[in-house]
Parts: structure tokens; sequence; C-alpha cells
């Protein structure tokens, strides 16, 4: 067995004991050194995630596999982490003596995603998913809000109901198929779609990892927990959870195949969280829930590419994931700071009043994040968008696609109205808010990339379509 490939799970497997450890045996005086230590930890794996990228094989008798598609998404997940692991040291939400223990729980569940992206039997991936999922419903129990144990209860039951449907999803596929294996699945294809039960199972499957992507009918949990969770935890829910949802998607769509009778389903369930996320985002106040139903809009656009079911719906399928985690990270960015300026982890429309005085580069940040999650050019969601539709055009899906640039215009309403606070109100507080240096290291990254990318994308199209080229069973 290689075990050069399991690197990146490797040292994170460490960090996760360190940060146990610590949280047993640290003090409270040692805080800062802590908040030290789960940067330069977060800062590591990102950099052993990169460097293992080229490596490809199979581990522990074929039921994990790396290639390229799970090293880029892996690259993802730990950059998600890292943001996660500053956007934590500067929230003032998270008890002292509790950032262990938090950061124990990123950890486990970044593992659990990263397990995800490299299953390869039916039994890791419903193992890796459970271990990424209750992490998050325990980070969600975890703030100071008054309702957060609710809205952690909540998420737990939803997540429970869930993982029902996807193990009844998985036996039928198992016992149809006769074997956990998902190579053995594929290569069944063939006589597989001809029984309605594993259309079935498929139908099962595909919503359950719906719900890691807040697409429609598995979004209810989405509002309350983005809204309820401290800020820092649900900015790992909206960017490391929808990159690790999108990858396993493609997974099991490029793999084992859409059945035409799916396509329709898809296509209606791409078309009602589109239609449902903006419509209600426009009338929320609370900015972490205009995100949640920005996110369940967002949903939607993916599904519309994923469900043309060919190698550009896949790789720009990809592509968008990778782009909405960075979108939301920045944006989130900003929320953790007025929300730290303001006293309050749920921090309104009206506390946006006056951003561009008191913080012109925060102000920048929210500006560019919220206009490419909109999909305006030339920025790096625009390109997203731009690919996605196009593929889905070529496969005939036009009215979906029309549907989704008329939503798109529909949420520049709500996007435009959190920037009009920031820009044209005056402040509340005539206080400047001051952003340390690593911080503005971290928003400055956030802005090439935003921009960046948005007009070079060639070189990130090109590694989405080679991990897409690259991760077929056979």
């Amino acid at each position: 067995m290689n075990w050069v490939l399991f690197i990146p799970e490797t040292v994170l497997s460490l960090v996760i004991a360190a940060a146990l450890v610590w949280s047993i045996f640290g003090k409270p005086l040692e805080s800062i050194v802590f908040r030290f230590f789960a940067i330069a930890s977060s800062l590591i794996l990102v950099g052993v995630c990169i460097y293992s990228t080229p490596n490809s094989g199979t581990l522990f008798h074929g039921t994990y596999r790396v290639d390229f598609f799970s090293q880029i998404v892996k690259i993802a997940l730990s950059l998600c982490l890292l943001a996660s692991a500053f956007f934590s040291n500067e929230s003032s939400f998270i008890e002292e003596d509790k950032r262990p223990e938090h950061f124990f729980f990123l950890c486990a569940s970044t593992f659990g995603l990263m397990m995800m992206a490299s299953a390869a039997d039916i039994l890791t991936l419903y193992i890796a998913m459970e271990l990424s999922s209750y992490s998050l419903y325990t980070l969600t129990g975890f703030g100071r809000n008054k309702r957060s144990a609710e809205a952690g209860t909540k998420y737990l039951l939803f997540g429970a109901a869930t993982s029902g449907f996807l193990l009844w999803g998985f036996s039928l596929m198992t016992g149809l198929a006769g074997s956990t294996s998902l190579t053995i699945v594929a290569q069944k294809m063939p006589l597989l779609m001809a029984e309605p039960a594993f259309v079935l199972a498929l139908l099962f499957v595909s919503f359950s990892f719906l719900f890691k992507l807040s697409g429609f009918p598995m979004h209810f949990w989405a509002p309350d927990t983005y809204e309820s969770a401290s800020t820092p935890v649900t900015g790992f829910i909206a960017t490391a959870s929808k990159v690790a949802a999108v990858a396993i998607l493609i997974r099991i769509f490029q793999w084992i195949g859409i059945p035409p009778a799916f396509v329709s389903i898809l296509g209606a369930l791409a078309f009602i969280s589109m239609t449902l996320g903006n419509c209600v985002a426009l009338v929320q106040k609370d900015v972490k829930r205009l995100l949640a139903y920005s996110s369940i809009a967002q949903a939607g656009y993916i599904l519309v590419g994923l469900l043309s079911g060919t190698f550009e719906g896949y790789s720009s399928a990809l592509f968008y994931g990778l782009a909405y985690g960075l979108m939301n990270a920045a944006a989130f960015m900003v929320v953790i700071y007025v929300a730290k300026v303001i006293h309050h982890d749920n921090p309104q429309v009206s506390h946006f009043d006056g951003l561009a005085e008191r913080s012109p580069f925060l102000a920048l940040i929210l500006l560019l994040s919220l206009l490419s999650l909109a999909g305006i050019p030339p920025l790096i969601g625009f390109t997203g968008k731009w690919i996605l539709f196009s593929a889905a055009m070529n496969q005939g899906h036009w009215f979906l696609v029309l549907w989704g640039v008329l939503n798109s215009v529909v949420s520049l309403f709500y996007y435009l109205t959190l920037v009009k606070h920031a820009y044209l109100e005056k402040p509340k507080d005539s206080n400047l808010i001051v952003l340390p240096l690593h911080m503005k290291l971290v928003g400055f990254f956030f802005l090439i990339g935003l921009v960046g990318v948005g007009f070079y994308p060639d070189a990130l199209i090109g590694w989405t379509r080679d991990a897409i080229r690259l991760s077929f069973l056979f």
C-alpha cells in the first residue's frame, strides 16, 4: 500500500489528535498560542495538499481513490479550513476555553469531507459523510446565541432523516449490484439502468447529497443553521460543505450515470431551488439568513450544469463549486467583522450602513463578492455561470438557462440592497474598522481570486477539465 497517497489525511489526523489533547489538557491562558497553532497547522495542510496533487492510485483494497479530481477538491477544502481558522480567531463569539474543541470539530468535518472526495466504496462514502455531518451538528450548537442549540437539534434531525434516505438508497444499490464497490456498480450500469429500483436508489442518494448542497427539497435546515450558528461555523458550512457536495454529486453522476427520467426530476428541483431561494431572500433582513437563501438559489444553478450529464457540464459544475466557495468566504469575512463591531453575531442589513466610510477595504470585498454571486462580469461568478449555462444550453436545456439568467437578475436586487447600505447610507458609528495585517492579506487573496480568476479563468478551467477527465473509474 502506497501511504504517500494518504499524506493530507495523515497530517490532518495528527492535527485532530493535537487539538483533542489540547482541549483536554490545555489552559485558557494558552489561547493565543492555540490560535497560532490553528492557523499554522491549516497552512501546513494547504501546503501538503498542494504538494500531493500529482499523486494518484487506490488505497484500502480499492475503497479509497486518489486522483487529480480528489486532490483539487482537497486543496479547496484545506483552504476553507484555513479561512475558517482565520475567521474563528477574529470572532469574539467563540468562548476562549472552547476554541480547541471548536477547531477539533472543524478539522474532523474537513477530514470527513476529504474522505468523501476520495471515496470509491459505498461504505466509505457513508462513513465519511456521517463524520463530516455530525461534526457540523455539534459546531452549530456551540454558538453563544440562545437559538444555537435549537438550530443544532434541527440540523441533526434533518441530517438523521437524510442519513436514513441515503442508507435506503445505498442498500438498494448494493443489493442490485451485489457489491458495495462503486467500480462494480459502474461496470454493471447497462443492466442496472433497466431496474426501477435502481432509479429509486439513485433518487434517494441524490436527495441525500442535495442536503449538503442545501438544494430543494432538502433545504429546510439552512436558514436556521446559518442564522444561529457562530459566523465562522456558518462560513465553513457555506464553503467547505458546498464544495464537497458538488464534488460527490459529480462523482456519483459521472460514474453511475443519470437516467433519462431523472433529468426531468433534476430540472424541476433546479427550477424550484432557484425560484424559492431568490424570492425568499428578497424579504430577508438578517444577512446570514439572506446568504442562506442565496445558497439555495446557487444550488439550483449548479444543478442546471449537472443535469447536462456531459464532460462540459461536470467540469463547469466543479469550477462553479470552487468559485462559490471563494465568493462565500469573502462575503463571510465582512459579516464577521460587522458582527464583531456591533457585538452581535446576527448582523442585520441596516448594520452595514456606511461601511464604505468606516472600512473602504471591507466594503470593496463585500461589493465584489456580492456582484460575483450575482454573476456580474468580469468577476469569477460571471465566468462560472457562463460556462455552467453554456453546458446546459448545449444539451437543449434552454428554458432552465433562461430561468437561471432571470433569477440572477432578481438576485441583484437583494445583493445591491446590501451594497446600497454599505455605500450610500450614513454610518451610525463613526469609528473606523481596523483590520490586522494578516486579515488584510486574506482580503487581498479574496480580491485577487474574485477579479483575477474572472479575467484569466483559463488555468482554473483547465484544472477542472483535467480533474473530470482523469476521474473515471476505468
